[in-house]
């Protein structure tokens, strides 16, 4: 893990704000830790609880297929709690985004998985008799909060994280440049005190 900041105060809003730039004005004063490089290999997430595999029906498609930095936002107000999971791909100024999806979590934790990582997956689970046992629930117990990369033989290297306070429906949104290009994906898990759901201005479709 590679801290990036300390956030005492969130800062204002900019005019043109890369993806890391545009979350941190927005979200509640936090830590920054970097995980390292993820990539799903056909441009498709699935966002889900990665134990009970809720959200894997909901695919979201049309993502880069090249490495995203993973980041995990800690708010200093919720020690040990991981507030904000996102990968970023680019530095391009955000100018709009979508609400994607809704992670589903009744297990206390989230992840962006490939559409292979279910697979290794459900067949873990077959060899195991339960996912939260042997060497993927060593992982995610010496790595919590998270996010930290699962290793699993077969499986893309994916994010896991847990989920702030524990189970609940958190948002899923991606961020994006003024040529539609996604720059970033980000599931949220806290808010900042009194705050909403931390959602882009939605983008219009300059052809309709």
């Amino acid at each position: 893990m590679r801290w990036l900041i300390c956030l005492v105060l969130s800062a204002a809003p900019a005019s043109a704000e890369s993806a890391l730039d545009w979350l941190v004005a927005r979200s509640a004063p936090a830590i920054i830790g970097e995980t390292g490089t993820w990539t799903t290999p056909t441009g498709t997430v699935l966002a889900a609880d990665p134990l009970t595999l809720f959200g894997t029906e909901n695919p979201i498609a049309g993502l880069p297929d090249t490495p995203a930095t993973v980041l995990g936002f800690y708010p200093l107000d919720s020690p040990g709690r991981t507030g904000l999971m996102a990968l970023i791909w680019s530095d391009d100024p955000v100018v709009c985004g979508e609400d994607v999806a809704t992670i589903g979590v009744d297990a206390g934790l989230a992840a962006f998985l490939a559409p292979p990582d279910l697979r290794v997956l459900e067949s873990y689970r077959d060899e195991w008799g339960d996912l939260y046992a042997g060497p993927y629930a060593e992982q995610i117990d010496t790595s919590y909060p998270g996010p930290t990369l699962i290793d699993l033989p077969g499986a893309s290297g994916f994010p896991l994280s847990g989920s702030g306070w524990g189970d609940g429906g958190y948002p899923v949104a991606t961020l994006k440049d003024a040529s539609g290009r996604v720059t970033a994906l980000y599931a949220q898990f806290i808010t900042a005190e009194g705050a909403d759901w931390l959602l882009p201005s939605p983008c219009v479709d300059s052809t309709s």
